[in-house]
């Protein structure tokens, strides 16, 4: 059928420490907390909803599963390094900009930047 999906509404990450992972989503990352309850925490990222899951089982992503999209990888690069928040180099290819970077709990999560 066509048309049946508009958009990703939301999107989940397992953590094991509610409060350390909404702490450094909101002060490394920059996002605002929309709510927070019952072992859920979700952020607003554009149109859709980051949400943050309380788990006493985290198995850490080996590959992201999403990017962030930024219009100042090089900025963003810095300001995580400088935050002590293990990040990959950045990876130039034709058409866009990217790298990969580790939140509290070992998943892997990137950055992209090209010609929006």
């Amino acid at each position: 059928m066509k048309g049946l999906v508009h958009r990703i509404d939301t999107v989940f990450v397992e953590v094991s420490d509610m409060d350390r992972s909404i702490k450094w989503y909101s002060e490394i990352l920059g996002l605002t907390l929309r709510w927070n309850r019952n072992g859920y925490a979700a952020f607003t990222v554009g149109e859709t909803s980051l949400t943050l899951v309380q788990s006493a089982n985290v198995q850490p992503s080996n590959h992201s599963p999403f990017n962030f999209f930024t219009t100042n990888i090089d900025d963003v690069h810095t300001f995580l390094i400088e935050n002590h928040v293990e990040a990959e180099d950045i990876g130039n290819y034709p058409d866009i900009r990217t790298f990969d970077f580790k939140d509290p709990d070992g998943h892997v999560l990137g950055f992209c930047q090209f010609e929006d």
